[in-house]
């Protein structure tokens, strides 16, 4: 079995579950801030069929208030930076959510650019391969700008490759509340903002502490409170 078919039987087996048991509420709005404000954000849309319940492709929006365009930071078989005037838009045509935004004034906008501008070729350099599940991957990268730049966001928990460290490893979460041990078959997060999560060949289920929410491999990535 593939790995796109993998992740279809598991979106299937999830939507069952979230039909009969809810839905995420109170979700946040899809709105950046004003041109005019300095801002870092971090955003993501649903991937195509056949893996759309299951798996979605993050990228980060940083506006310094003082250029034309914004800057997109994305993977698409490698990480790359450009001008953008289109932030929300990406390859696919599902729902695309906002998981966070850092304001600041220019100065401490300009150095979470600077660290992306720097980290953005050395990632490439760390991971030149790219795998679906569990990683490397658009989402790996977008989670290691987030650890390495210091941008208190998460990802949701369908943002799969986010979790991925290579055979082993173990590291702050991208929230930076707390930990992460992670295989390439499975892994577990503990953190005062993330709760707990298990993650399984790339999926996560879980239960956030604050806002509540049962987190679930599939979207939306939880039953409860938005808070990511």
């Amino acid at each position: 079995m593939n790995q796109a078919r993998l992740l279809a039987h598991v979106a299937l087996a999830a939507a069952a579950l979230t039909s009969s048991a809810g839905c995420v509420v109170l979700r946040r709005p899809t709105t950046l801030p004003a041109a005019d404000k300095p801002y870092v954000a971090v955003l993501s849309g649903e991937m195509p069929e056949p893996i759309t319940m299951v798996a979605r492709h993050a990228w980060i929006v940083a506006n310094v208030a003082d250029q034309g365009s914004l800057l997109r930071y994305e993977l698409l078989s490698r990480a790359f930076k450009e001008p953008t005037t289109q932030p929300l838009e990406y390859f696919g045509e599902g729902d695309v959510a906002l998981h966070g935004v850092v304001e600041g004034d220019r100065a401490s906008i300009r150095n979470i650019v600077q660290c992306l501008d720097e980290e953005t070729p050395r990632y490439n350099e760390e991971h030149p391969d790219y795998w679906p599940i569990p990683g490397p991957n658009s989402n790996t990268y977008v989670d290691q700008m987030l650890r390495r730049c210091k941008i208190p966001v998460d990802l949701p928990s369908t943002a799969i490759g986010k979790d991925y460290r290579g055979p082993i490893g173990i590291s702050t979460t991208s929230g930076g509340t707390g930990l992460q041990v992670e295989t390439w078959i499975a892994g577990v997060r503990l953190g005062l903002r993330e709760g707990v999560e298990l993650h399984i060949l790339g999926l996560t289920i879980g239960v956030d502490w604050w806002p509540p929410a049962l987190i679930l491999p599939v979207n939306p990535g939880r039953i409860g409170f938005d808070d990511r």
